[in-house]
């Protein structure tokens, strides 16, 4: 599979599944995934943070937004794939139960 012809989500994860196992990233432990997706979310941060304007040390690395963008959902992919869990089908789930609520 190459990853310029996918186009859904259900693909992009047996993609990413693929890749991890691929990589030896497969035999992770859930919680080590979790970690790796706390990590990525803070680059994620200080790259929003610096588009935005907002101020930090010089020492700090920053990165493209749509990079971590990117990290952030690989991570979280591999994290649903090692628990077994078909993302498009819970936020399918989720959104259902999201449309039923009351937004204010």
């Amino acid at each position: 599979m190459n990853i310029a012809e996918i186009d859904n989500l259900k693909d992009i994860q047996t993609y990413i599944w693929d890749k991890n196992k691929e990589r030896g990233f497969s035999e992770e432990a859930p919680e080590r995934k979790l970690l790796m997706l706390m990590e990525e979310s803070g680059e994620l941060a200080k790259a929003v943070r610096k588009s935005i304007g907002m101020g930090f040390s010089d020492s700090t690395k920053t990165t493209d937004v749509k990079e971590e963008l990117a990290d952030v959902q690989i991570i979280l992919l591999g994290l649903a794939s090692t628990l077994n869990i078909d993302m498009l089908e819970a936020v399918r789930e989720k959104e259902q139960k999201n449309s039923k609520r009351s937004w204010s």
